[in-house]
């Protein structure tokens, strides 16, 4: 069949107005995937920002609770391990046994059951904000005690006025008198490895064992924590009060009323509970819990992601914004004396 040229020149023309019109189509497509792109590229989700970590906070070390708790993980980083260790150190049977009926051991005695003036080796009282020793032995490991216990102990939240070296005694503290007991013949060894970590423990117990935090009283609100072996009522605002609510209402009430007294008591509550509790020192009774977590709030980084009781404990003090300040100050005051001293004493 016999095509023209003309016919041939047409058909061309419309091949190339075709492709044209693709290359046209193309391109108005690229150009609108490239918008696509450009826009998803501008199109960053805008930060999260929690209203409680971003909270402004009234400190000379952090500027809201969250720079606060990140400033006390940057400050405890070095250390963390190690107080680990020293915290792990409570979570022995043996410790079941402190103070309990029928145990013999040197550390079966308190102050706070008998007061024996010829035990005290030496004893500190504030007097304008200094320890000064009024009774005793001064020595170089007591005046360091006494001058970490100024330096760390916030005594704007707590009562505190005397620090007393005794013998045969377990740490301990007396809110009532403002008084913190350590054992004089015993700090030379295992006290002076883990100092730190007992003395956080012990302020954890002057911090919520607080006279301003309760009334003396045979009679309290069946939602309020109430501790009948003192007759102490807890303020629903306390600090264990609320720790009471979140974790403890469950408990016997033989265990709340700290009357787990022998070891075959305490045992049997630890086999039933260990999993909910930061140490074997945490199940004598709901006071030593609630100092054993703080310790562990004061002395571990911040978990994001508690996935336990135990850890859940520990987290129970980030939602206070001056103990996030407080421990920042603290891992804060710790660094710089190790860095300075080589050593927190």
């Amino acid at each position: 069949m016999g095509v023209s040229k003309g016919m041939i020149m047409g058909v061309f023309a419309a091949i190339m107005v075709s492709l044209a019109g693709c290359e046209e189509e193309e391109k108005a497509i690229a150009d609108l995937v490239e918008t696509e792109i450009v826009e998803e590229v501008h199109q960053v989700d805008e930060p999260v920002v929690d209203e409680y970590w971003s909270q402004p906070i009234d400190s000379e070390i952090c500027q809201t609770v969250g720079e606060c708790r990140d400033v006390g993980d940057a400050n405890g980083s070095e250390y963390f391990t190690s107080f680990s260790g020293d915290l792990k150190q409570t979570n022995n049977m043996s410790y079941l046994n402190v103070q309990a009926v029928g145990d013999e051991s040197v550390l079966a005695f308190s102050a706070n059951d008998k007061d024996d003036e010829k035990s005290i080796i030496a004893r500190y009282e504030l007097i304008e904000d200094e320890f000064v020793l009024t009774k005793g032995e001064e020595t170089t490991i007591f005046n360091g005690i006494a001058d970490i216990v100024l330096a760390l102990y916030d005594r704007d939240k707590m009562n505190l006025q005397i620090l007393e070296f005794q013998e045969n005694v377990y740490p301990n503290v007396n809110t009532y008198e403002g008084k913190l007991v350590l054992p004089s013949n015993l700090v030379q060894h295992w006290l002076q490895s883990s100092t730190v970590a007992i003395l956080v423990h012990e302020y954890g117990h002057m911090l919520t064992w607080n006279k301003a935090d309760l009334v003396n009283s045979y009679t309290c609100p069946a939602d309020q924590f109430h501790l009948k072996l003192y007759w102490e009522c807890y303020n629903a605002d306390s600090y264990m009060n609320l720790y009471y609510q979140a974790f403890l209402k469950e408990y016997e009430e033989q265990w709340l009323d700290a009357g787990n007294k022998t070891v075959e008591e305490r045992m049997a509550f630890y086999e039933s509970n260990k999993d909910s509790f930061v140490s074997t020192y945490a199940t004598v009774n709901p006071y030593e819990d609630i100092a054993e977590s703080f310790a562990h709030f004061m002395l571990t980084p911040y978990n994001e992601s508690p996935q336990t009781v135990p850890e859940t404990k520990v987290n129970f003090f980030y939602q206070f914004p001056e103990l996030v300040e407080y421990r920042a100050f603290v891992l804060k005051e710790l660094k710089d004396r190790k860095d300075e001293m080589w050593s927190f004493y």
